[in-house]
């Protein structure tokens, strides 16, 4: 059961990132290093109690805005240089990674505004002129796929993968997205959009765990 209001928090502190990092383990099999975390904008979705502490950590994800990003750097020799009008999006890219929802969170509401949070924040960069975002995902997510089709992405490789963190090679598909294009969706087809955001889009892995208290 979730307890008290849900709020967001950036985690800065080592102490928090470590934290942070113990959740991105348990539902997406990724031990992100802490350096990483350190240069990076950790956000995570809390509920609090009416003194504005912290009860629970719900969900999260990871914005980078300077490299090496993880998502490239993963990547075979050769990929990139093979895609000759892809360095120059990356030069206005961040790196969107690190992506979980607790299962406790299980209304539509409460996942609303967790992609609210992580589209208002990728939209922030936007302004300051990161016009593209980069990641990647697993395989086999289908519904992962559609949604981050809205960023009318192009399709940087599909293959097996590994970086630092991961516990084993993974087949995973890896693209660039516009954010124009999401900002255009969410103005343009709300509708579309609220199918997507309000569902769960992703599932635990062999955990069965209770919510890590802060």
């Amino acid at each position: 059961m979730i307890q008290g209001s849900i709020g967001f928090r950036q985690f800065k502190e080592d102490k928090d990132l470590l934290h942070f990092a113990e959740f991105t383990s348990h539902f997406i099999g990724v031990d992100y290093p802490l350096d990483y975390l350190r240069r990076s904008q950790v956000t995570a979705m809390v509920s609090e109690n009416d003194n504005g502490e912290v009860l629970q950590v719900l969900g999260g994800y990871i914005i980078a805005v300077e490299g090496p990003f993880r998502v490239i750097a993963q990547l075979p020799p050769g990929v990139v240089d093979a895609h000759k009008d892809l360095q120059p999006r990356l030069d206005k890219a961040l790196e969107l990674t690190g992506l979980w929802i607790h299962p406790l969170v299980k209304g539509g509401r409460t996942r609303f505004k967790f992609w609210w949070q992580l589209f208002m924040d990728v939209l922030k960069e936007n302004l300051k002129g990161r016009s593209y975002f980069v990641y990647s995902y697993d395989a086999d997510k289908d519904k992962l796929q559609q949604m981050y089709s809205l960023s009318r992405p192009q399709r940087i490789y599909r293959g097996p993968v590994f970086i630092e963190g991961m516990r084993g090679e993974s087949e995973e598909i890896v693209e660039i997205g516009s954010t124009k294009a999401v900002c255009w969706a969410f103005m343009a087809r709300p509708i579309c959009i609220s199918r997507f955001i309000t569902k769960r889009l992703f599932r635990r892995k062999n955990f069965l765990g209770k919510v890590a208290k802060a």
